[in-house]
């Protein structure tokens, strides 16, 4: 499936789904402290010119998770607002685990 973008300044430039969610995916796994996208990995609903996104990460036991949720909303936001035609709306960030990391 494709999401259409049509308004006076485009010429008909077409994103896929895939390509959506590929921006979001890595705009989250750019964030230090962010294991890994897991479980769902990312939802992207499209609703006219802008997008709601569902993110779930894992992150490690060195960080604060609000921070992190915070970092990856501003990322996410920040990048398909900069690669794309389109805005955000809701980033939902759901941390699904934490990684314990190994002490010596």
């Amino acid at each position: 499936m494709s999401a259409k973008r049509n308004n006076l300044f485009s010429s008909g430039i077409t994103y896929g789904h895939n390509v959506l969610r590929s921006i979001i995916r890595l705009a989250a796994q750019e964030i230090s402290g962010v294991e890994s996208v897991c479980g769902r990995g990312v939802r992207c609903y499209i609703n006219g010119d802008t997008i709601d996104a569902d993110v779930y990460i894992e992150v490690n036991s060195e960080v604060s998770c609000s921070d992190i949720a915070y970092k990856v909303q501003d990322n996410i936001k920040k990048s398909v607002e900069t690669m794309t035609d389109y805005k955000m709306s809701v980033i939902n960030v759901n941390i699904i685990s934490v990684k314990f990391l190994k002490h010596n």
